[in-house]
């Protein structure tokens, strides 16, 4: 890279989570580069690119110059982020800038090599300023682009972004996955005297050398970053099980039959097995419960002072039961918030992920700016809101960038119905606590912040050191038919499966939003739901019916118990009568419950004496 950077551009290829942000980072510090950001992604045009347009306070529209000219100018370190996602025919634009070092902007202005300027400049005998006015700027001698990008996909015609054009743009380097040796060695430099990491390794190695593409695509959710991740937090919570670490990081709820079973045989080949629930008393008790004394908040085991807000109006409070498996899930939450990690939250529609999310923030006090994505969110959506006024177009801060100014906490929600080609700018704010808004302005870490002092300008924003990122997302796949998120930036994230509760959970839960409901009507539908719902793990339904639907169910009983359970249950199956198959499927079930839904006489089977 010393020797490329000497010459020429160069680009890292490499697996995600293999450390080539991390490499550059140090590159960069060695050589006292100050580096400039740009994260790339799929609908970006060239004036995304180079020049954008933007509006004065007056009215009048100007161009306005992209991070990558400033950093041409100002002799940085511009990292494209990204260039496997770009489109061939935007990176064209910088052919003359890479190869000879000058640029012809949209609005008429050059950027020359800082030889070739100097010599205009010499043989006109004109100053610095001469020269801008006559739209003439110079390329800082020290100006380097570094590319960023993830491997060409083998055999797959979607994948193939090295074509002949970009092979002569950049000088290519490499950059295999770690060894198990210098993984271990840089785990132990980073977090000493972590337990188990030998075996996590070796398993972690054995998947991404497995011959078995079911293994192999298991492996790449145990990247260098997510093994660091899961370091940090056994440094930090010794008694917890590897064996839940690897589940968690893989998010095993949600894989192929097929995938799970190979990961399950894995562990044990590696020697990682299941852990003893211990169930005792004292255990069960503490395990399940929360409470808030002296200012100091408990889920489980695991405790943190409550935070003290300065706007307590955005501190969620809604209705919530506590019952034993959410809060399991909070706690697992909690600890990964004290470590400074985002959240990434994936389960099927209506389990409880906003629920839980808000209780949470509540329990802790915090501020949450809440921000909903859907299939037409743009990159300029997510982080600004354009209004007119007078005439005027005005940037207003979307929830994002309010939540970075003022240490709140942003709650991302249907994460998987935009595009991931927008969602993964958010890599940059999550990885370095850095991002470029399309109004011009850069947000900047808090240490950043108090390096430069005084020197910190209006087109800079200071991220708060408080700020954090929860996402929730579906799982990939049908029927809810999102992108797969967790696919494309899983592993920046500390995940967490949430799933219907079970069997005691979920009784629990509904005599409290049922009290007066008689309890066996409430095993009958748990009962029921539970066989449906693993008829659609096993692909026999199309739709996992939730939790929400039963809690609908029981509220309604709740108001209006005269009312049959039969006419109730018809609230949520009647959309599926139109699908005579299915709705024998989900007729039968109920029957085999109790609950006498579409009852005919071909189902009444007469005992014989």
């Amino acid at each position: 890279m010393m020797l490329s950077h000497s010459v020429k551009d160069f680009c890292i290829i490499g697996p995600k989570g293999s450390g080539k942000s991390a490499v550059v980072k140090t590159f960069a510090d060695r050589l006292n580069y100050e580096i400039e950001p740009i994260m790339l992604y799929q609908d970006m045009t060239s004036r995304d690119l180079l020049q954008q347009r933007s509006t004065q306070t007056s009215g009048d529209t100007y161009w306005r110059p992209s991070p990558l000219i400033t950093a041409a100018v100002e002799g940085k370190l511009a990292v494209l982020d990204g260039i496997h996602r770009i489109n061939p025919g935007t990176v064209a634009v910088l052919h003359r800038l890479i190869h000879d070092r000058e640029l012809t902007l949209f609005n008429g202005t050059r950027l020359l090599r800082h030889d070739k300027y100097d010599d205009i400049k010499d043989s006109e005998q004109l100053s610095d300023d001469d020269m801008t006015t006559r739209s003439i700027l110079r390329i800082h001698p020290s100006f380097r682009i570094v590319g960023l990008a993830e491997p060409p996909k083998v055999g797959s015609s979607s994948g193939q972004w090295l074509n002949p054009e970009l092979l002569s743009m950049f000088l290519y380097h490499p950059m295999r996955p770690l060894s198990t040796q210098e993984e271990q060695h840089v785990i132990n430099k980073l977090i000493p005297d972590v337990p188990e990491i030998e075996t996590l390794l070796q398993l972690s190695h054995k998947l991404l050398s497995s011959t078995d593409a079911t293994l192999q695509s298991i492996a790449t959710s145990l990247s260098t970053r997510q093994m660091l991740r899961i370091a940090r937090r056994r440094a930090a919570y010794p008694s917890e099980s590897l064996y839940d670490a690897v589940h968690k990081a893989c998010l095993s709820r949600f894989l192929p039959r097929l995938a799970r079973t190979a990961l399950e045989q894995a562990l044990s080949n590696s020697d990682i097995e299941k852990p003893c629930i211990d169930s005792s008393i004292d255990q069960i008790q503490m395990s399940v419960t929360c409470e808030i004394k002296h200012e100091v908040l408990r889920i489980g085991k695991t405790e943190v002072n409550i935070h003290t807000p300065d706007n307590q109006m955005k501190v969620p409070d809604v209705l919530f039961y506590d019952n034993p498996q959410h809060l399991s899930v909070m706690e697992s939450m909690l600890k990964d918030f004290l470590l400074g990690e985002h959240l990434l939250l994936v389960g099927n529609q209506g389990v409880g992920k906003n629920k839980i999310v808000d209780r949470f923030l509540y329990l802790l006090n915090r501020p949450r700016e809440y921000l909903q994505l859907h299939r037409d969110t743009t990159v300029q959506t997510l982080t600004l809101q354009p209004t007119v006024e007078n005439g005027v177009i005005i940037y207003e801060d979307s929830p994002l960038v309010r939540a970075v100014k003022l240490g709140h906490v942003l709650v991302v929600d249907e994460a998987d119905k935009a595009p991931t080609h927008v969602t993964c700018i958010l890599k940059t704010l999550v990885e370095s606590g850095e991002m470029h808004l399309s109004d011009g302005r850069k947000i900047i870490t808090h240490k950043q912040g108090q390096d430069q002092g005084q020197d910190v300008t209006s087109n800079m924003i200071v991220s708060h050191p408080d700020f954090r990122m929860i996402v929730l997302a579906n799982r990939p796949g049908f029927p809810f038919l999102g992108n797969d998120f967790f696919g494309a930036m899983g592993d920046i994230f500390s995940c967490h499966a949430v799933d219907n509760p079970n069997i005691d959970s979920e009784m629990s839960m509904l005599k409290q939003y049922g009290p007066d409901v008689p309890e066996h009507i409430l095993r009958k539908l748990v009962l029921a739901f539970g066989e449906l719902r693993n008829m659609a793990d096993q692909g026999l339904l199309s739709y996992p019916y939730s939790t929400r639907e039963v809690v609908n169910m029981v509220k309604h009983l709740q108001q209006f118990p005269e009312e049959g359970i039969s006419s109730v249950v018809r609230n949520v199956f009647d959309f599926d009568s139109y699908n005579k198959e299915m709705q024998d499927t989900i007729v039968k079930t109920l029957h085999k419950h109790g609950i006498p839904i579409g009852a005919r006489p071909t189902n009444i089977d007469l005992a014989k004496v």
